[in-house]
């Protein structure tokens, strides 16, 4: 009986530790030699993130611990602690996330996210206020956001707004953000826009983005553009080729028009104990700068335990 009770409470004790998932990820050499680059392991509200250094051991990049300090009807409140290493594997003053979402009823939401970072007296200085507003009616999401820093005086200036919009009609999905900052006078400038277009039907994705930036006379111009499409099969498996596109090739002058930058290839396929993702590159042949050259295996991830 109390060897029969020990197991009982062996196996109980062993149900209720959480499961872990493991991520190995690896690179190609010259020699097409595949090489482990790095690490992940999640689970429990953890996860640390460690790589290959220059003598070929491994050694810690980052660790993040995330609890949920308080959950109920009114929102939640979660605190992120981040413990970033040197390439030696030496300990970096920690930064402190706070993010508290309260709901305001009517489809109204407000999030702030407090950024701490940490000092060598084992204090914390708050580095970062984002304060956002959330409305969602009939289909249409808009956010808009503010983000403060702190100024020489000590105080918190705001420096960047954010603008967003997101509109679902059935299978179809579109995002624009706007951007704005503030220059040397004080006044906000529209800096960025970023628009996003989804549509998916039959098992097949189709994800454009488009980015602009502000030009030498402040008017938004097109920086790069992707268009992702993605086709997931019954098996689990699923294949994403993305072509970017951008003002210019690598190696080759700006032209002033987007031009087909790469395309990437990401193929995911589940295996009997987690995912496997490898990830392809083709880009434009030297002699032939508007045909693509053969796809090029850059990495891989290898995803053990229950992965996403």
């Amino acid at each position: 009986m109390k060897y029969h009770a020990l197991f009982l409470t062996i196996v109980s004790v062993a149900a209720q530790q959480p499961r872990q998932s493991q991520t190995n990820v690896y690179t190609y050499d010259a020699n097409g030699s595949r090489v482990l680059a790095g690490q992940q392991v999640t689970g429990g509200g953890r996860s640390e993130q460690r790589v290959q250094n220059l003598n070929g051991r491994s050694s810690a990049l980052e660790q993040v611990e995330e609890k949920v300090l308080r959950e109920d009807s009114t929102g939640r409140v979660v605190e992120k602690i981040v413990r970033p290493f040197d390439a030696n594997g030496v300990p970096q003053p920690p930064q402190k996330i706070r993010i508290t979402e309260t709901n305001q009823g009517a489809g109204v939401k407000s999030i702030e996210t407090q950024v701490f970072h940490g000092n060598i007296n084992g204090g914390y200085a708050l580095s970062e206020r984002r304060q956002a507003l959330e409305r969602t009616s009939d289909g249409r999401v808009t956010v808009e956001t503010q983000v403060a820093r702190p100024t020489l005086n000590g105080g918190l200036d705001t420096v960047e707004k954010l603008s967003k919009t997101i509109i679902t009609a059935g299978d179809k999905t579109n995002e624009d953000t706007l951007t704005y900052r503030r220059d040397s006078n004080g006044s906000f400038y529209t800096a960025a826009r970023e628009v996003k277009e989804s549509d998916k039907k039959d098992g097949r994705t189709v994800e454009s983005t488009a980015t602009y930036i502000s030009g030498e006379r402040r008017q938004l111009e097109l920086a790069g553009q992707t268009v992702a499409e993605t086709v997931k099969r019954p098996d689990g498996s699923e294949t994403t080729q993305v072509n970017v596109f951008g003002t210019a090739a690598p190696g080759r002058p700006a032209s002033g028009q987007a031009v087909l930058r790469e395309q990437q290839i990401i193929e995911k396929n589940k295996t009997a104990g987690g995912v496997v993702e490898t990830f392809s590159v083709r880009r434009p042949a030297v002699d032939n700068p508007n045909a693509l050259g053969p796809a090029q295996k850059v990495s891989e991830k290898v995803c053990s335990g229950p992965c996403q």
